[in-house]
């Protein structure tokens, strides 16, 4: 067990987020961040429920676990919390801009604000999880897109900003994976979607952790965007 770090995940009450939770959780303490679905007891796994629409929430969240987080020498957050809901330009709502930039952006800003700056003599690992998907644009996404792509301008003033205090900040864009989301898919869904991966293929979760703690490890890796994705970037919709 490693007592010398944290990670605090986002979006641990299901999904992609809750397995690497879990794995990560064999070694290391992890707090589990979830919104509605909550998980009986696991070990190495402090769940926490959090709004992440609700700023007053995330800060209330630092100023409970600030004494607990100040025991750990490195802190790694990695956001997996997302919403998503395809409308076109013209019949977008308030409320559903306000909660996809709420949840997809400004949560991870609100985060590594108070992060940097409650614990400024910690070493800060920030991993911020876009989606190719969403980064490729298509018809009906601009909301999800473009809260997603704004990712990229947030770790960008992160690192200029922060470096050299020991903050570091990346972003990991997903593709498609196997997980509970996708076995709720149609197989004509997932037939359409394997066709626009070179490889005909999903990842798995050992493919985002893997590529989770090359990010951490590498010291020198900072302000990068990479794609785990098989290839679907380079695919035309």
């Amino acid at each position: 067990m490693n007592s010398n770090k944290i990670y605090i995940i986002g979006g641990s009450g299901s999904g992609v987020g809750l397995e690497c939770a879990k794995i990560l959780a064999k070694n290391n303490k992890v707090i589990g961040l979830y919104n509605k679905t909550k998980n009986k007891s696991i070990k190495n796994i402090l769940f926490y429920k959090l709004n992440f629409e609700n700023k007053k929430e995330i800060d209330n969240f630092f100023k409970k676990k600030e004494g607990f987080l100040k025991n750990f020498k490195k802190i790694i957050f990695i956001n997996f919390a997302t919403y998503k809901k395809d409308n076109l330009l013209i019949n977008l709502n308030n409320k559903e801009v306000n909660k996809t930039f709420n949840i997809n952006l400004f949560s991870n800003f609100y985060f590594s604000s108070n992060l940097i700056k409650n614990f400024n003599n910690k070493k800060l690992d920030i991993i911020f999880i876009s989606s190719s998907l969403g980064v490729k644009v298509d018809a009906g996404t601009v909301l999800y897109s473009s809260s997603k792509i704004a990712l990229n301008s947030i770790m960008k003033s992160i690192v200029i900003e922060y470096s050299r205090f020991g903050v570091k900040c990346n972003t990991l864009v997903l593709g498609f994976f196997s997980s509970p989301l996708w076995d709720k898919l149609s197989e004509r869904k997932k037939e359409n979607i394997l066709n626009l991966v070179p490889g005909r293929k999903l990842g798995n979760i050992n493919n985002i952790i893997k590529t989770l703690k090359f990010i951490e490890n590498n010291s020198y890796l900072n302000s990068s965007t990479i794609y785990l994705d098989g290839g679907f970037g380079v695919q035309k919709v």
